[in-house]
């Protein structure tokens, strides 16, 4: 059996040959692309940790406080990776980046095309998160956490809405959470029946830190990227409606 070697014949390789090939395809690819953002909409970007609910719950504790505080982390950080966002709202595992949709129009790093921004962020993300919590995970300092994205367009005069809805979602959560590890039965789970199931036991609904039912937020002020606990979007939006960078 003769053991020489096959030439095989190539195509005429070249930039534009590979250009030509593409073209026909080029079609789906444009057909995934985000529409154009109108003048008067923002453009938001929500990421959510996927399986970390589950894995950061502990049943001899109401909440870990090292799973916020690495959230936080990776919130006063991502300015550091991605300068276009300019308002940001995180609560449990989830974060929402408010973008500065005219930065990335005229970077050359996306040519207008939005969702390049996707992987940008998750990838960022699940990095900062995996390294500021393995720091914490002594069992396990190789596990890896990742975030999946999604863009929302919509009118920017309803960011305070979209900010109002993702924090009911944090305060419905922490109900839940402490009814469940309390044991609480009240009629049915809102902000004011838990409040006095609370009471009625000798506890203290405000004796919790706020940040795990309200969140953190990230924004813009006196020039300088500050992360702090939020306050209540619907009656406190005033506070920040001046440094959403839209």
């Amino acid at each position: 059996m003769s053991d020489s070697v096959q030439k095989t014949i190539y195509p005429n390789y070249s930039y534009s040959y590979a250009l030509a090939t593409y073209e026909k395809l080029e079609k789906y690819e444009v057909s995934m692309q985000v529409p154009s953002v109108g003048i008067d909409e923002s453009v938001v970007v929500r990421l959510d940790g996927k399986g970390l609910t589950a894995r950061f719950k502990n049943h001899e504790e109401l909440f870990l406080s090292d799973f916020h505080l690495a959230m936080k982390r990776v919130m006063e950080n991502i300015k550091k990776y991605c300068p276009y966002v300019t308002f940001a709202y995180s609560f449990k595992d989830e974060i929402s980046l408010l973008i500065n949709k005219e930065q990335i129009e005229h970077s050359e790093d996306f040519q207008n095309r939005i969702e390049k921004v996707l992987p940008l962020l998750s990838g960022y993300i699940s990095a900062m998160f995996s390294q500021y919590i393995s720091k914490k995970l002594k069992t396990s300092p190789c596990e890896a956490f990742t975030f999946d994205a999604r863009i929302i367009i919509l009118p920017t005069l309803q960011l305070q809405d979209y900010f109002h809805s993702r924090q009911a979602f944090a305060m419905s959560g922490f109900i839940d959470r402490i009814c469940s590890f309390k044991h609480l039965t009240p009629g049915s789970r809102t902000f004011s029946n838990v409040k006095k199931a609370l009471k009625s036991i000798g506890d203290d609904w405000y004796k919790y830190p706020q940040y795990v039912c309200s969140g953190y937020v990230g924004r813009y002020e006196n020039g300088k990227w500050l992360v702090d606990t939020a306050s209540d979007f619907m009656q406190k939006w005033s506070k920040y409606k001046n440094n959403l960078g839209v």
